[in-house]
């Protein structure tokens, strides 16, 4: 483990493009080195091995302080301090003293060095270094980078959704309130994971309900490849065996999740991460967190404090502005006190809001087509104020849509607030309800199950019960019945692993029909292999239930789900059953407003389920009705005040038909499992076929720990308390398809960012990998040599400007011959003829020596033109993007005046200015060079 110190200069091996770094920080786990060349800053754990190499200048070469008299290195010393001295007649220079452009120092020094010498790599790894950097240009470039490798069905709002909000200026702030089902959970992690890849954030504290908790890990760990680290009472215990001081508890992870609860309950523990410099806060069913004009609660506070801190904020809640107004006000303050300042003046705002989102109300926004500035103007009633701010003739850089969308962001909360619903998102099944009324002994014994089997033993059937012994129980019963095979349990006492391993079995087309599952079940699993689903008994909060139905109530599912819910007559399942069917109507229709109604309605609920024989008439007459009628009420309002302009806003046809296009594109990429797959077997990892479709079992040894690295086994941990384990030994199963991946997520997607892929990009690229080779080749005529220079382009981007998608990296490769002549038409036979390696023993010095200076400068000169193109198409598409979100943010501000919002517009002035900077000199660094000799 390399021992660091303030003033050391680093280089990143992941990250080359960010230049020379400086470690400006230092404590007991991490090392923040800034990047001048590049404006960045990133942090690393200096605990293990962070990926960075150490910046050495070489003997000969000249050092140039930032002050004083320049040397050139006769002598190196590394001194107690840590740092490295640069020596030449009795004076020396600091490393940390030194200027980050040395002169004369060529970053491609390295390389030539190695020309020279004739050291050669061989063929094959100059083929795996050539093939990782195309295949990283690829992905660097594409639009939906950051979204590709989390375990998901791509789904157009879900897309567009996470590109809005990791691609802009500021780190988001931002409520995502889509309606159950729409996949709330998924989006947070998707813009995180982009936020992740894009560099932007390093640390995230996710805050949620306690019984929530356990969901929230486990989407993180098996959709986005990310296990949280569980913070609560028990590591708190443990912490205390080995440190009694729990102050710096929070600086050990940069991932923590925490129960709003424990937080709340543990004020001292709430105080340790307010003290941590959190990029990212991420808050599920923020409608817990309650501020009017009357005061707020403990919840509200402590959201207020973190988010005052934190630059990012997610806030998830499905509930809608009508139904508690003040306290939707004070919830987007959390998001930006700046312009949500007064709740009377809201109020007011939204009033005058409400009267435009009439007068737009004819306009076609629930079309698949392209809103026409023809049909804006026909659609806008003659007298509404809105036409004062239209332009007086079709803009045609600006789209009818986009300008709708500056409106509904300079005078609604579009900004702010996103929101889908089932009427605004297609592809979900149609809910069709089954009920069985049964004496209380047939359900009992299990008759009623066992009669459905036979009559479903084609079918996939999930049943959810709350408890793990009734599940026991009814695993006996079938497997008296029907055999050892019959079904499989899914429960709290199995770990992860063994749950995973139940699910995959009954998912195949041969394997058990019925899966057994206790409460735990319910919490964020995919179980769409399944059209039915068996609700053996009904929980008491429409949440919980509204969750249960949600494992098959999935865009993509199919036309129909079936719920079969059995109960004994007068009992208190079916007193459950007719709150949810005839008052709440969650059966047939995803619930809204289900935790208003369960908050004013529970007491009494309570009360009549605890004496069911006695209260059920009571309960039918009375307390029905005035459920049903309290529901209607509330549908009524959310309808009513449904912001068609705000789910409008929440969707970009053509955005997201871009981002899903390009996602299958790189779903499809023919390329990139074989690179994989030969890396793999240069690194001695065996690689086999494994049992489930489309999967691979990655073996490597365990003796090897550079193999425990490559594989990431060192990290994964059983799934008990909030951890999990997809290895075996040294050893990891992945799945190569979406779709397989999206079935069996007991093992890893193995995809453009699944941690193992972007390890052996790292690992074919670094420097000691592959970066010379001499060859023989057909083509080349007797006496003659060439040389093949392979160059990336690179731009200096700030990650903070959320647009590096646009910059990326570009491979390009050059051929010429001793004479200095471009060989370039040479380059298709290169890439399908079979090349030998040859001794570089014949090879004359004075050849390399010419292709190490001269040849290498006509080989970069000879691109001039290229990089200039590139440039200028880059320029192109990247100041178009600019330009349009600051006209976007201009005409807010006129409409708004805001002080602070015109800080943000002299922000993105100056972004622009620097972007044309970064664009005028772009970096080709020289990644590797490829003697070709004649036979």
């Amino acid at each position: 483990m390399p021992k660091f110190a303030i003033g050391q200069k680093w280089t990143s091996k992941t990250e080359p493009e960010l230049g020379v770094g400086r470690i400006i920080k230092q404590d007991f786990r991490t090392i923040t080195l800034h990047f001048p060349a590049s404006g960045e800053q990133r942090i690393y754990n200096s605990k293990g091995e962070p990926p960075l190499n150490r910046y050495i200048l070489k003997l000969g070469s000249k050092a140039v302080p930032i002050k004083g008299t320049a040397l050139f290195v006769e002598e190196i010393a590394e001194k107690e301090d840590g740092l490295l001295y640069y020596m030449s007649k009795g004076k020396s220079i600091s490393e940390a003293l030194l200027s980050f452009k040395p002169q004369g120092e060529d970053s491609s020094s390295e390389i030539l060095d190695k020309l020279l010498a004739k050291v050669f790599s061989g063929n094959f790894d100059f083929c795996l270094r050539e093939r990782a950097a195309k295949l990283r240009g690829i992905w660097k470039l594409s639009i939906a980078r950051g979204m590709l490798g989390p375990r998901l069905r791509l789904l157009p709002h879900q897309l567009y959704l996470s590109f809005r909000a990791s691609r802009g200026i500021s780190l988001p702030r931002l409520m995502l309130s889509d309606e159950v089902g729409l996949g709330k959970t998924v989006e947070s992690g998707l813009i995180w994971n982009a936020l992740q890849t894009e560099g932007r954030i390093k640390r995230t504290l996710l805050i949620v309900p306690e019984h929530l908790k356990n969901q929230w890990l486990i989407e993180f760990g098996k959709r986005f490849n990310h296990w949280f680290t569980n913070i609560d009472e028990d590591y708190i215990f443990e912490h205390r065996k080995h440190n009694p001081d729990l102050q710096d508890v929070f600086l050990h992870h940069d991932n923590v999740i925490c129960s709003l609860e424990f937080l709340l309950e543990n004020r001292y523990m709430a105080a340790a991460a307010l003290e941590v410099q959190w990029d990212l806060l991420i808050m599920d069913e923020a409608h817990r967190l309650v501020k009017t004009s009357q005061g707020a609660n403990a919840e509200y506070a402590l959201a207020e404090e973190f988010s005052q801190k934190i630059p990012g904020l997610l806030l998830l809640s499905g509930t809608p502005i009508q139904l508690a107004p003040e306290a939707y006000f004070y919830r987007l303050r959390l998001l930006d006190n700046a312009r949500f300042q007064n709740w009377e003046e809201f109020e007011k705002n939204q009033d005058s809001y409400r009267k435009i989102a009439k007068d737009l109300s004819k306009i076609p926004l629930d079309s698949d087509e392209e809103l026409s500035w023809d049909a804006l103007q026909k659609s806008i009633p003659k007298n509404s104020p809105i036409r004062s701010w239209m332009p007086i003739k079709a803009d045609l850089s600006l789209t009818a849509s986009e300008w709708m969308r500056r409106v509904i962001d300079a005078l609604g909360t579009g900004s702010s607030v996103f929101r889908n619903t089932r009427k605004s998102v297609k592809g979900f099944p149609r809910r069709v309800l089954k009920t069985y009324p049964l004496r209380e002994s047939e359900v009992r014994s299990g008759e009623w199950l066992c009669s459905f089997i036979r009559e479903h033993k084609k079918d996939k059937i999930l049943l959810i019960c709350s408890g793990s012994d009734e599940v026991s129980a009814l695993f006996a019963l079938l497997r008296e019945k029907f055999g050892e095979e019959a079904a499989v349990v899914f429960r709290e006492e199995e770990s992860s692993l063994e749950r995973d391993k139940a699910a995959a079995a009954w998912m195949q087309p041969d394997g058990p029909n019925i899966l057994l599952s206790s409460e735990i079940g319910s919490e964020g699993r995919n179980f769409q292999s399944a059209q039915h689903l068996v609700l053996f008994d009904l929980p008491e909060d429409s949440s919980l239930l509204e969750q249960r139905i949600g494992r098959l109530d999935r865009i993509g599912q199919g036309e129909e789900i079936y719920i079969h819910v059995p109960f004994a007559k007068k009992s208190k399942t079916e007193m459950l059953y007719l709150w949810y069917h005839e008052a709440l109507g969650i059966f047939e229709h995803s619930l809204m407003g289900g935790g208003e109604m369960y908050a004013k309605f529970e007491s009494e609920l309570k009360d009549y389920l605890e004496n069911p024989a006695k209260k059920y008439n009571q309960f039918v007459k009375e307390f029905l009705p005035r459920g049903k009628k309290e529901m209607l009420l509330q549908s009524k309002k959310a309808e009513e005040g449904r912001d068609r302009l705000l789910e409008f806003n929440s969707q970009n046809k053509k955005i997201s038909d871009e981002l899903l296009a390009e996602a299958q594109k790189m779903d499809l990429n023919e390329e990139l499992l074989p690179f994989a797959f030969d890396m793999l077997e240069r690194q001695d990892i065996d690689v086999q076929k494994g049992i489930y479709p489309d999967s691979f079992v990655l073996k490597g040894e365990p003796e090897q720990p550079e193999h425990a690295t490559l594989l990431g086994v060192e990290n994964t941990r059983s799934f008990e308390n909030g951890e999990v384990s997809e290895s075996d030994g040294c050893s990891i199963t992945v799945v190569t398809s979406r779709e397989t991946a999206l079935s069996y997520e007991n093992v890893g997607f193995f995809h453009w960012e699944h941690p193992v892929m972007q390890r052996l990009f790292d690992k074919a690229l670094s420097d000691d990998f592959g970066d010379t080779a001499c060859v023989v080749c057909d083509f080349v005529p007797p006496g003659e040599i060439l040389a093949q220079y392979n160059f990336i382009l690179e731009f200096s981007v700030n990650a903070r400007w959320g647009i590096n998608y646009l910059f990326g990296e570009r491979f390009l490769s050059v051929i010429i011959d001793s004479k200095g002549n471009l060989q370039n038409d040479l380059a298709e036979a290169l890439n399908t003829m079979p090349l030998k390696n040859s001794k570089a023993a014949d090879i004359l010095y004075s050849d390399l020596e010419y292709f190490t200076t001269e040849g290498f400068e006509t080989a970069k000169n000879s691109l001039e033109n290229a990089i200039k193109k590139i440039a200028e198409e880059t320029e192109k598409r990247v100041i178009s993007i600019l330009e349009s979100e600051l006209h976007r943010m201009e005409e807010t501000y006129m409409l708004l005046r805001s002080f602070e919002l015109g800080q943000s517009l002299d922000q993105k002035k100056k972004d622009i200015i620097a972007c044309k900077k970064s664009l005028e000199n772009p970096k080709l660094r020289l990644n590797g060079v490829r003697i070709l000799c004649a036979t």
